[in-house]
C-alpha cells in the first residue's frame, strides 16, 4: 500500500501542478489516493474556506480506516493461538 501511494499518488496527485492539468483518469485516480486527496483538503482549506473538503476528508477517513482494519486482521493473526 505504501509503495502505491509513494509511486503513483505523488505523481498522481497533481501537487506540483494541479490535476487538472493530468488526463482526466489519471487525475481522478490521483485523488482517490492520500496524496491527492491531502492536497485537496489543503488547497480547500488554504485558498476556498473549507468548500469541496467534504470529498478529502471522506477519503483520507476511509483510508485511515482501511489502515487500521488491516493492522488490526495482522494483530488478530500474530496472536492467534493454535
Amino acid at each position: 500500500m505504501a509503495a502505491l501511494s509513494l509511486m503513483l499518488g505523488n505523481p498522481l496527485s497533481g501537487f506540483a501542478g494541479g490535476p487538472h492539468w493530468l488526463p482526466d483518469g489519471w487525475s481522478t485516480v490521483g485523488q482517490v489516493l492520500p496524496p491527492g486527496a491531502a492536497d485537496s483538503l489543503l488547497h480547500a482549506n488554504s485558498f476556498f474556506d473549507g468548500t469541496g473538503a467534504g470529498s478529502p476528508v471522506l477519503t483520507l477517513a476511509a483510508w485511515a480506516l482501511l489502515g487500521m482494519a488491516l493492522t488490526f486482521i495482522a494483530y488478530r493473526r500474530a496472536t492467534r493461538t493454535t
